[in-house]
């Protein structure tokens, strides 16, 4: 499916709508739904974004090494990207010789440079927020890695459409209240949240969907070089 352009004021009167309120034009003009949508909007977007794999906010990317900090029982400490919302896995990278329809093949760690991701191996790690430049770090015991992340995308028009109508759900349950009141906004809530919860279900199952992993044979060697 084509993902349909969107901006967020888009997305702001697709919340309005469900709650039967007015449309707006900015998110900087003088209503209330304006003001309420530009509250609320930037953290719904960021609460869905990390509280779920959606496949146009996740990213592989390699790790620095924060050669200055050292935590106790741990090798390696890692910068955390930037941009991180959730942090799904670290990956090891390796060399694969030979083909695994031939019956056998070797996987190998390769150090110096980085290769195919290793999506079969899990890594021990942990998060820490440490003092000083750095905050928050990533300790593990192998070297040369790669994390899988769900990170912070703003740009409404890289969103799926189903990333885009879970939003607008989601949003419209935190603005019904403050904007139609009490006794109608409780309802226009509940109706947006049980919209919220099937949709969030049905999008994120979608998306992982579009991807595919090979299955890895009994007789498929791993080799580690160190």
């Amino acid at each position: 499916m084509v993902a349909v352009m969107s901006s967020e004021v888009e997305i702001c009167n697709m919340a309005l709508s469900k709650i039967r309120a007015g449309s707006i034009n900015s998110l900087t003009e003088n209503s209330i739904q304006a003001q309420q949508c530009k509250l609320w909007y930037p953290y719904c977007r960021r609460f869905l974004l990390e509280d779920s794999p959606w496949g146009f906010a996740t990213k592989i990317a390699a790790l620095a090494v924060l050669s200055g900090e050292d935590l106790f029982n741990w090798s390696y400490v890692y910068q955390y990207p930037s941009d991180c919302l959730y942090l799904n896995r670290l990956i090891l990278n390796y060399e694969q010789h030979g083909d695994p329809a031939d019956g056998i093949a070797v996987r190998s760690r390769h150090l110096e440079e980085i290769y195919s991701p290793d999506l079969e191996q899990q890594i021990e790690y942990r998060v820490y927020n440490v003092e000083g430049d750095n905050g928050k770090v990533i300790a593990a015991n192998d070297a040369d890695l790669r994390a899988e992340y769900r990170f912070n995308v703003t740009d409404p028009n890289k969103f799926s459409n189903s990333f885009v109508e879970t939003l607008a759900a989601y949003l419209a349950s935190k603005i019904a209240i403050p904007i139609v009141g009490a006794e109608m906004g409780r309802q226009f809530k509940k109706d947006a949240l049980d919209e919220y919860m099937m949709l969030v279900s049905a999008a994120t199952a979608n998306d992982r969907n579009q991807e595919f992993q090979p299955q890895v044979e009994s007789d498929f060697i791993l080799i580690r070089n160190t």
